[in-house]
């Protein structure tokens, strides 16, 4: 019966006017139908429509349900894409930026270039920001699949080229007045930028610097910069801690980390500790490890300190394997939220600078920073003493681990801004030379230990050649 009457509404439809009937009816009261009558309504949209209020409500009740976005994307880019009509084409390219922004936003550009009259380019971005987001007479439906940091920036910087702020209308201390457009149209464009401002987190902070190279209007780009410096100290403030926190404080001189990100400042501590103890600790054993070069081992004793010193305000749990078979050497875990902080540890001896450089921007900060839980990350390196330098990209040379570790830092300051995901990656450098034996005295034992190691493999393998399965409890052969 529902479907019937709207059917029948929309083909004695005329382009003006409203018929505030069924449709209108189910369009802002008719969430308990939407599911069963959306998917029959789809052949409405793809025919010919000429009444932009009765298109709005059909958009509205089929967005408002499951319908798939694919579905709702293919019908409003063709429609989009056809010829230009001022009152139905923009909301046709705000309902694609709802579902599909990445190709709607780059083709709502594409149409806004290709207009030659100003005066149309003005009213197109007018009425497509309107109904994508709403004004005062109009509910913004588009689906917001839009909704994320790049998105927003993009559509921001898109709407301000268009919708020019200096031919905004001042209401402010000018008496009565009635909203149009341009005002919805003004507020918003402002939404979109305070969007950006007020979302927490790096990627904010890159689009806002972003916003202020690039926004089309030139003495707007101070005020971006601002807020761009703005948001970076807001971000760098800690929340603060609950009473909770304040007591362990005073009992402990320590408190539980309760965030990500008071995981890894937690993390960095426990590790720059380690540092100090193995580089000038009276008890220090670095003259002990550095009888080894190998990274499983080193993997195994600083994971143990780590559980030693946890006191239940984190866990370390054994190599963990991901999704990819990828295992990180370590990874903080917090008690009682979910976000690890991974960690990962290369002995320096062992690598070549390039390809140091190379797994801390890969591996650490590209494959194990990949999930939404993690978002910060520790580069460990340790130093046995036997290699001197380290060659570098461009020609580059690290004389020092001291300098190898500069390096890093810096190669990470540069790449920072593309990897909008990973909030920060801390380089700690231990180095056993410090407390040590001499880099001569590690190379011999290295030499001597290696020789050793090929002097037993050819017994080795003549008694491997030779072995028997074994037979219950019996005397193993040759034994009287």
């Amino acid at each position: 019966m529902i479907l019937t009457e709207i059917q029948h509404e929309l083909k004695v439809e005329q382009a003006d006017g409203e018929s505030h009937y069924v449709l209108y009816d189910m369009a802002w009261h008719g969430a308990f139908a939407r599911e069963r009558i959306a998917p029959a309504l789809l052949p409405a949209l793809r025919a010919k429509r000429i009444n932009p209020r009765n298109l709005g409500h059909l958009l509205s009740i089929v967005q408002g349900s499951s319908v798939p976005d694919t579905d709702i994307a293919k019908i409003a880019a063709r429609k989009a894409a056809g010829k230009y009509d001022r009152d139905l084409t923009p909301t046709w390219y705000a309902t694609w930026v709802g579902v599909d922004p990445d190709a709607a936003i780059p083709a709502v550009a594409a149409r806004l270039a290709s207009l030659n009259d100003p005066a149309e380019q003005t009213n197109l971005a007018l009425c497509f920001v309107v109904a994508l987001l709403g004004g005062r007479r109009q509910e913004g439906r588009a689906r917001l699949a839009y909704r994320t940091i790049e998105h927003m920036k993009t559509l921001y910087l898109l709407m301000a080229t268009y919708i020019r702020e200096e031919e905004d209308i001042e209401r402010s201390g000018r008496g009565v007045y009635s909203p149009g457009l341009r005002d919805d149209a003004q507020d918003a464009r402002d939404a979109l930028f305070t969007f950006v401002r007020e979302t927490p987190g790096k990627e904010a902070y890159l689009a806002l610097m972003e916003m202020e190279r690039a926004h089309p209007a030139v003495k707007s780009r101070p005020w971006m910069g601002f807020h761009a410096k703005t948001k970076a100290t807001l971000d760098a403030d800690f929340p603060p801690w609950n009473p909770g926190q304040v007591k362990e404080f005073n009992d402990a001189r320590v408190a539980t980390p309760t965030n990500h990100r008071e995981l890894w400042y937690f993390g960095v501590e426990r590790l720059e500790a380690l540092k100090q103890d193995l580089e000038h600790g009276d008890e220090s054993i670095a003259s002990i490890l550095q009888g080894t070069d190998q990274e499983t081992e080193f993997r195994k004793f600083i994971g143990g300190w780590l559980r030693d010193r946890a006191g239940g305000r984190y866990s370390i749990p054994p190599e963990e394997e991901l999704a990819d078979a990828k295992r990180p050497d370590l990874r903080f875990r917090g008690a009682g939220f979910d976000g690890p902080v991974p960690v990962e540890l290369k002995v320096a001896d062992n690598w070549t600078g390039p390809h140091l450089l190379e797994r801390m921007e890969v591996q650490l900060g590209g494959d194990y920073l990949r999930d939404i839980r993690s978002s910060r990350g520790i580069f460990l390196l340790v130093y046995v003493g036997v290699k001197q330098s380290w060659d570098l990209p461009g020609g580059g040379r690290a004389e020092s681990f001291e300098a190898l570790l500069t390096a890093l830092r810096q190669h990470w300051a540069v790449l920072a801004n593309q990897y909008p995901n990973v909030e920060d990656l801390a380089v700690v450098g231990i180095d056993l030379t410090r407390r040590g034996i001499d880099t001569k005295e590690v190379k011999k034992k290295r030499e001597a230990r290696k020789a050793a190691e090929k002097a037993t493999k050819p017994a080795s393998g003549k008694v491997a050649g030779k072995r028997r399965p074994a037979r219950g409890r019996g005397k193993a052969p040759g034994m009287a």
